[in-house]
């Protein structure tokens, strides 16, 4: 069952020489196509503009040269508002209060924000929302504005104007100073919001030109939202101005600018006096910047269609979709040539270059014929209730030991944690000590219990230690935190499989899902170990090759390493240590309280791991087990996160590889696979990933189903046969699995820039009661039945009322990851005192504390 040690050498090795050979150019992932050109009913530059909630768009306002009853051509401010539908229809609606030209603009949820601008002799500081069917008034701006950018997150709008930066909230309120720009007064600027460095939303501005001096700026700054902090970035690309462009989101990380002047023909014109109109001459652009917002890199992407002209002053608007091809892309009329207005209306869609083609699915499916033939093994083995919930307990210890790290890495480490690294650091990372930190504190303190009692499910312990309903409640609690672990379990690999192949999320969910779920029922928790132990080495083998893949492809030739190192170093993404005395950032302290609290939970209170104590012929077997795993972990924690910071030198290095789509952060590893991977390896990789969900996710089930038909159906009918026990755990794995699938379906619908935050926050929360629980059983003998109910009713009111009060309790803010810690402390101390206010008679405890066990 097993591959031999040289065997599995030459497997690597294999792998690794390949991968290091197919280190050649990037692709793109994603490009831009346009549609046919359509025509609007006005001409006219720098108006108000965006997409409305409903796919509307809207052109309201702006300037055009009109010839005065002399026949000279004066600029001239309009108060038209024309609607184009989805299907390219133009309507005009009801007129701006007044004509006006050149303000700011942007899309909210609630219609297109409009401020400022002029009428050809005032410049004006109204504001107002078009909803396409009326306006809705705003408190006007402390000042009038022109020439400015705006941005909006939320219900909350930024206007950048002169140096100042503004905000309003939509729901009430008034302006308010937010910060200002270095340097002196500058126009014609862009801005926009997007997600940055740091997993920090921000309000990021470029260019402009100083009013003073006429000279044009290419540098560029972010507002962090969430505490005010101005940041410099990456200045525009060498010759770019943001005079005339625009600049607009896309997907979870990257910002798009249109249009625009040239940094010579801007001087020519403005600074030199030169009398120049053609566009070309004067640089105007008709190719296409992109800006990732994490990795702090530019890149061409594109340019407009072959038959439009470039135009500055343009309105334009991005509406996304759930794939880039139903991405719409609008740049409406705008100035062809100075003084000149066009109609012209150019649409655009975004395609999918990169495929998952026949050679990688034929690699995926020889791995799940594999995994099939090894089911169908265990399927038609004959077994009795021993066998499938506790192996037969013959599982040798290096199989129960991978099976562990399989089980408790999943799609989570695969996708998750390279996502953190590449979005943050290595800050994380400190958890993973904890992993075997544990294995003493485990094996000393915890196996006896679980190898000596002869219990199925670790919650017979709590009913021997306390009562029958805290042996309940406790397995109820963890069966409702295995449905939560399902749902995000399914749900991170078909984001992979979404980006790779193409294939819908929804599909994907219920594909792996069902399988898994057929799988595991069928075969027991013997055929779910053994799977493990096959999963675990295709898991790793997957992940050396992505990281040495991700070097190779980084820097030029015999500077992988090197460019890899030094690009993270810059930007901290090697950063582990931060010993800042904070409580609301994942700083050391916080982050270590997660890992201590996340790993105490697994190793001492978690059923999947619990199971596979048991599954071992003996006390000294798990032993060895649990140090194998401790081992594993930490150096698959090195690879992924190694993973993370070398996505980030590569994209860094290569910001043309990225999908400018990415709806989600946690995408960012699938699309390298589907992109930058030769097929075959792309092909393993998922089957990595898969090799890493259906782990997790069997292990999930199959401890959920025993602890029911354990806890539950057989504790109150002592005497059912066997083959009903096997079928009762077969109709639970599929209940339990069900809910699951409909959790991750809602989840998939969610808005999450990363999805590893969320599941550690709530995993602590989930089970902080039950190690509560467990280390009162084993440390606290004093603790009984009613004080320990108490002491976990606490937990569960504290951690939650922290989690709905968004951890701010009485003006004391607090990180997500300390909810854990403080649940598990609330627990053990109520239960305490309560021990003291009951006074509860003790029952026989020999053997079922660690006092009495080491003297037995």
């Amino acid at each position: 069952m097993h591959l031999k040690g040289s065997k599995m050498k030459k497997a690597v090795l294999s792998i690794l020489v390949a991968a290091c050979a197919s280190a050649t150019s990037v692709a793109t992932p994603v490009g831009i196509e346009w549609k046919p050109s359509e025509k609007m009913p006005v001409s006219v530059a720098r108006p108000f503009a965006g997409f409305l909630p409903d796919g509307r768009f809207i052109v309201a306002g702006g300037t055009d040269f009109v010839a005065n009853p002399e026949g000279v051509r004066e600029k001239t401010c309009f108060a038209d508002v024309c609607v184009r539908s989805p299907d390219g229809t133009w309507t005009k609606a009801a007129p701006l209060p007044h004509a006006a030209g050149e303000g700011v603009t942007c899309e909210t949820p609630r219609g297109v924000f409009c401020a400022g601008g002029y009428d050809g002799a005032n410049v004006y500081s109204d504001a107002y929302i078009l909803t396409g069917d009326g306006i809705e008034p705003l408190p006007s701006m402390p000042a009038p504005v022109m020439m400015g950018a705006a941005a909006c997150d939320g219900e909350k709008v930024y206007v950048v104007s002169g140096r100042t930066i503004y905000s309003l909230a939509l729901s009430g309120g008034e302006w308010v100073k937010v910060a200002e720009l270095p340097g002196g007064v500058r126009s014609q600027m862009v801005a926009a919001i997007q997600n940055g460095d740091q997993k920090e939303k921000r309000l990021v501005i470029f260019g402009g030109y100083d009013i003073e001096t006429k000279e044009p700026l290419s540098d560029g700054y972010a507002l962090v939202l969430s505490s005010g902090e101005l940041k410099p970035l990456a200045p525009l690309p060498d010759g770019m101005t943001t005079i005339g462009a625009v600049l607009l989101p896309s997907g979870h990380q990257h910002v798009l600018m249109f249009g625009g002047l040239g940094k010579e023909g801007w001087i020519a014109r403005a600074i030199n006096g030169s009398r120049e109109t053609d566009p070309v001459k004067l640089g105007w652009q008709r190719k296409i910047l992109a800006y990732n917002c994490v990795t702090d890199a530019w890149c061409e992407y594109g340019a407009l269609a072959d038959g439009d002209t470039p135009r500055c002053g343009a309105a334009a608007g991005i509406r996304p979709g759930k794939t880039p091809e139903s991405y719409t892309v609008i740049i409406a009329g705008g100035e062809k040539a100075p003084a000149l207005r066009t109609d012209v209306v150019s649409v655009a869609s975004f395609r999918k270059t990169g495929k998952f083609g026949a050679t990688a699915w034929a690699v995926v499916g020889v791995y799940a014929l594999l995994m099939v033939g090894m089911a169908c093994f265990f399927i038609f083995k004959k077994k009795d209730e021993n066998d499938y919930f506790r192996g037969g307990n013959r599982i040798p210890w290096y199989v129960a030991g991978m099976s562990i790290f399989a089980t408790m890495l999943s799609s989570i480490t695969f996708i998750a944690i390279p996502t953190q690294a590449y979005l943050q650091d290595w800050r994380y990372f400190v958890m993973a000590f904890f992993i075997i930190g544990m294995a003493p504190v485990a094996i000393y303190y915890y196996l006896p219990f679980f190898c000596r009692l002869g219990i199925t499910s670790a919650y017979e312990y709590l009913e021997k230690r306390f009562n029958l309903g805290v042996r309940l409640f406790g397995s109820a609690a963890f069966v409702v935190f295995m449905v939560c672990r399902v749902a995000v379990v399914t749900l991170l690999p078909a984001i992979a499989l979404n980006a790779v192949t193409g294939v819908s999320i929804d599909a994907c969910i219920l594909i792996c899902g069902v399988l898994t779920m057929i799988y595991c029922s069928l075969g027991g928790l013997e055929a779910v170990i053994w799977s493990d132990f096959v999963q675990g080495i295709v898991l790793m083998g997957g992940a050396v090759s992505v990281l040495v893949l991700l070097i190779m492809k980084t820097g030029g030739a015999g500077e992988h390493l090197a460019t890899f190192w030094s690009v993270a170093d810059e930007y901290g993404k090697n950063k582990m240590w931060d010993f800042r005395l904070l409580f609301t950032q994942p700083v050391f302290w916080v982050v270590a309280v997660q890992g201590l609290i996340s790993n105490l939970s697994s190793y001492t209170s978690d059923q999947c791991v619990i199971q596979r104590y048991i599954a071992t012929p003996d006390e000294n077997a798990t032993k060895r087990s649990l140090w194998f795993n401790g081992c594993m972990s930490v150096f698959a924690q090195v690879v992924f996160y190694g993973i993370g910071m070398a996505l980030f030198a590569f994209y860094h290095t290569h910001p043309e590889a990225m999908d400018v789509t990415m709806p989600k952060g946690d995408s960012v590893l699938p699309i390298f696979m589907a992109t930058e991977m030769p097929p075959w390896l792309a092909g393993l990789v998922i089957a990595a990933v898969f090799a890493a969900t259906i782990s997790t996710l069997s292990a999930n089930l199959s401890s959920a189903s025993t602890a029911v038909v354990t806890d539950f159906i057989k504790r109150f009918n002592p005497g059912i046969p066997g083959r009903t026990q096997i079928r009762c755990g077969q109709i639970c794995t599929y209940v339990v699995g069900v809910i699951g699938i409909m959790a991750a379906l809602t989840l998939a619908r969610m808005e999450s820039s990363a999805l590893f935050d969320n599941f550690n926050k709530y995993i602590a929360m989930l089970t902080a009661g039950l190690t509560g629980l467990f280390f009162m059983g084993v440390f606290m003998p004093r603790v009984k039945g009613m004080a320990a109910v108490c002491g976990l009713a606490a937990n569960y009111f504290v951690c939650f009322s922290c989690e709905i009060l968004h951890c701010n309790v009485f003006g004391l803010k607090f990180h997500p990851f300390l909810l854990g810690g403080i649940g598990l402390v609330v627990c053990v101390l109520v239960a305490y005192v309560c021990s003291l206010v009951f006074n509860e008679k003790g029952r026989d405890l020999t053997g079922l504390t660690l006092k009495t066990l080491k003297k037995n």
